[in-house]
């Protein structure tokens, strides 16, 4: 009895139900596949009741062992086909899954590349700062280039006695200020210093009193052009800025 309502239930609900979450979870099968296998299953439940009822005239005594019915056969031939076809549509997600993850990291090397091709076309600024013996003679210097890759300025100041960090800003206030006289608005600026860098860009706090004016006076000079950046570069890449920094101690600019 509780088979025969089981079947009648997948019956109704393989001709009434929409079943849009079966459907959101195999997205391989439509509505009327998935009325189908439902269908299949209540015939394979009335077919398997079937075949457990016991043939007319059959007696009631002694042992035997029920063997493997060609229904059964079926049903279970039937149940790993759908289980092989729910795997092959898991691997269909999958595969779709890994398409979509792939396009996404297209379209975001595509954007990073035409922001890299827009920042080219920029001016840079590379800045530095040095001190001997940290404090010590120290000097600042810097180094525009623009985006045909020309050098249009350098400029170096000595300090006196100062510290290294201190430099390094005295450095970058050097030149913004020479890139702001020039006219220029959009500006890449290059350093060394990730102390500096990451103090303004915010990901550092500046516990350095001495060092908060001179960050505070670098952010009134940063909100002076239409797009500015920032960016942390290896000492090697710097070697233009560095040298006008120490060429500002040698030569007491």
């Amino acid at each position: 009895m509780a088979r025969a309502v089981l079947a009648e239930l997948l019956r109704f609900i393989a001709a009434n139900e929409d079943l849009p979450r079966t459907r959101a979870r195999y997205p391989g099968y439509d509505r009327d596949t998935l009325g189908k296998l439902i269908d299949a299953a209540a015939d394979r439940i009335e077919e398997l009741e079937k075949a457990k009822e016991p043939a007319p005239g059959a007696g009631s005594k002694g042992i035997k062992v029920r063997k493997q019915t060609d229904v059964e056969k079926a049903a279970q031939r039937s149940a790993a086909e759908l289980d092989e076809a729910m795997d092959l549509s898991k691997a269909e997600r999958d595969r779709r899954k890994k398409q979509r993850a792939a396009e996404e990291a297209a379209e975001r090397a595509a954007e990073e590349a035409a922001v890299a091709a827009e920042v080219a076309k920029r001016t840079r600024l590379y800045t530095d700062g040095a001190a001997r013996g940290n404090p010590g003679p120290a000097g600042a210097g810097a180094v525009i280039i623009n985006p045909d890759g020309h050098i249009v300025a350098k400029v170096g100041k000595f300090l006196g006695e100062s510290t290294n960090n201190v430099a390094e800003y005295m450095g970058l206030i050097l030149g913004l200020k020479r890139a702001k006289a020039m006219g220029i608005r959009e500006l890449e600026v290059l350093s060394d210093s990730e102390l500096l860098v990451k103090q303004l860009n915010g990901d550092y706090a500046v516990k350095a009193e001495h060092l908060r004016p001179l960050h505070d006076e670098v952010q009134v000079l940063l909100k002076g052009f239409s797009w500015i950046q920032v960016r942390h570069i290896p000492r090697e890449e710097n070697g233009q800025a560095d040298a006008m920094s120490n060429r500002a101690i040698d030569e007491r600019l």
